[in-house]
C-alpha cells in the first residue's frame, strides 16, 4: 500500500502546479513502482478525486451559489453566479468533445497496442507532452487582460467557456497540464489572472467526476480492479488532505515561478534517457 500512498501524496502536491500531475503520477507509478501503464493511467485519473474535493472545499461558496442558480426562486443569486454556472456547463460540454475521443485513442494505441515497451513508450509520450506544455506556458506567461465575468457578454462568455473546455479535454493526455492549458486559454481571451485561475479550478471539478465515471465504465484497469476498497479510500483521503493543505502556498508559487522552462527541460531529459532503450529494444 505504501507505494500508492506515496503516489497520492505526489498528486496532492503537484496538482496545483502547471506540470501535469497525471503525467508525473504515471511516470513514477510505471518506472519506480512497476505498475502497468493501463493501471497507472486509471490511477492518475482516480487520484484527481481527492484534489477535486479539495477544490470544492476551497471554493465552496462559489459552488453553493452555482448550485442555487438551478433553483430560480432562491434569493441572493447574482448575475456573476449565473455566469459561473453557464461557464461550467459550456466548459464541460467542450471538455467532453475533446476528452472522450482522446481517452479512447490513448487507451487503444498506447496501452493496448504497444505491449512490448509500454512503459518506455508512454514515458516518451508524456515527455513530449511536457515539452509542448512548457512551450505554451512560456508563450502565454504575460498574455492577460483586465476582464472579469461581469464585463463579458453572455454570448462571448459561452464561446470562451466552450473553447476553454475543448482545451481542457486535451489534458486527458498525461503530460499535458490541465491547469496550465486552461489558464493560458482563458488569459488569451483577455480575462484577468484571478478570474482565469478561479474559472480553471471551478471547471476542473465536473471534468474530474466525468473522467472517473468514464474510466470506471470503460477502463479494464480501473482502480476497482487494481486496489482493495480500503486502499482506494485511504489514497483518496491522502490526496485530498495533502492537496487542501498545500493549495494556497503552491498556487502562490505557481504565480511567481515560470514552470515553462521546467517542463521543457524535464521533458528533454526524459527523452534523452528513454530513447536509447527504445532503439536497442
Amino acid at each position: 500500500m505504501i507505494e500508492y500512498i506515496i503516489i497520492a501524496i505526489l498528486q496532492g502536491l503537484i496538482e496545483w502546479l502547471p506540470i501535469s500531475s497525471s503525467g508525473q503520477v504515471m511516470i513514477v507509478a510505471i518506472n519506480f513502482f512497476g505498475i502497468s501503464p493501463e493501471e497507472a493511467f486509471s490511477l492518475s485519473i482516480w487520484l484527481h478525486l481527492g484534489t477535486a474535493f479539495a477544490v470544492i472545499l476551497k471554493f465552496r461558496s462559489e459552488f453553493v451559489k452555482i448550485m442555487e442558480t438551478f433553483f430560480p426562486k432562491t434569493e441572493n443569486i447574482s448575475e456573476i453566479d449565473i455566469k459561473r454556472r453557464n461557464w461550467l456547463i459550456f466548459a464541460t460540454i467542450g471538455t467532453a468533445i475533446t476528452a472522450l475521443p482522446l481517452y479512447f485513442l490513448f487507451k487503444v494505441l498506447l496501452i493496448t497496442e504497444f505491449s512490448g515497451r509500454q512503459g518506455d513508450i508512454i514515458t516518451l509520450v508524456i515527455s513530449g507532452s511536457l515539452i509542448i506544455t512548457g512551450m505554451i506556458l512560456l508563450k502565454t506567461k504575460k498574455s492577460y487582460g483586465d476582464n472579469d465575468l461581469g464585463q463579458k457578454k453572455e454570448i462571448n462568455l459561452k464561446k470562451d467557456a466552450l473553447m476553454s473546455g475543448l482545451v481542457q479535454g486535451i489534458a486527458i493526455l498525461p503530460g499535458i497540464s490541465r491547469s496550465g492549458m486552461t489558464i493560458s486559454a482563458i488569459l488569451l481571451k483577455n480575462y484577468d489572472q484571478d478570474t482565469a485561475l478561479r474559472l480553471s479550478f471551478l471547471m476542473s471539478v465536473p471534468a474530474v467526476f466525468a473522467s472517473i465515471f468514464v474510466d470506471i465504465i470503460f477502463g479494464e484497469g480501473s482502480v476497482f480492479a487494481l486496489l482493495e476498497p480500503l486502499t482506494i479510500i485511504i489514497i483518496t483521503l491522502v490526496s485530498f488532505v495533502v492537496g487542501y493543505l498545500t493549495l494556497e502556498i503552491l498556487l502562490k508559487l505557481a504565480k511567481k515561478v515560470n514552470f515553462g522552462y521546467f517542463c521543457i527541460i524535464y521533458g528533454m531529459i526524459a527523452f534523452v534517457i528513454i530513447v536509447p532503450f527504445l532503439l536497442v529494444a
